[in-house]
């Protein structure tokens, strides 16, 4: 607040209208009456910066219980995913667990089926070892058959020729079938 001092100046006095006029002699001071009311104190500031302060709690406090809110539905729904990815986890590993007995029941299969297929494989070889020994014992047997029949065909061109007196022409089909007759007989 201004004093009148600083109102007046270094020169100049105050008139009733309370405009300054400036003159030039020394500066006198003059008496103001009192007023008839006494001067308002002024508030005391306290009671502004206790609300403002409240008004600063309340705001920080309702932040703080919209963010514990806030958190407190995170937390939630990661709680329920926290429990929904267990379940599913249970759920998988018992998957899991079944699919391994199976693979492994599978494994003794594929043993078991391996283990007879080399047996069944080793009865094919041996069976085809049989049937090349008794293909060429065919064989075999065919020429047999085939010398024994040319053998005895001479035998009997021989026999007949003898019957009728002709002995040269007997012995001439004895020595042709010779070598027919005797591998009928080196084979058997």
């Amino acid at each position: 607040m201004a004093t009148v001092d600083d109102l007046l100046g270094s020169r100049g006095t105050l008139t009733q209208a309370g405009s300054v006029s400036s003159q030039t002699t020394t500066p006198r001071r003059t008496r103001h009456p009192r007023p008839s009311r006494r001067p308002r104190r002024p508030r005391p500031i306290w009671p502004a910066v206790a609300i403002a302060a409240g008004v600063v709690l309340v705001v920080a406090i309702g932040l703080l219980v919209t963010d514990q809110v806030s958190e407190r539905d995170r937390y939630d729904r990661a709680h329920a995913s926290l429990i929904a990815t267990s379940q599913q986890i249970a759920t998988v590993s018992s998957d899991l667990a079944a699919l391994q007995h199976a693979l492994d029941d599978l494994h003794t299969q594929v043993g078991s089926d391996t283990t007879a297929l080399n047996q069944e494989a080793s009865q094919l070889q041996g069976a085809q070892a049989a049937l090349t020994a008794a293909q060429e014992h065919v064989v075999a047997q065919g020429s047999q058959i085939s010398s024994l029949h040319t053998c005895l065909g001479g035998v009997e061109q021989a026999l007949n020729a003898l019957s009728v007196g002709h002995r040269t022409r007997a012995f001439t089909q004895l020595v042709s079938v010779s070598s027919s007759c005797a591998a009928a007989v080196a084979v058997g």
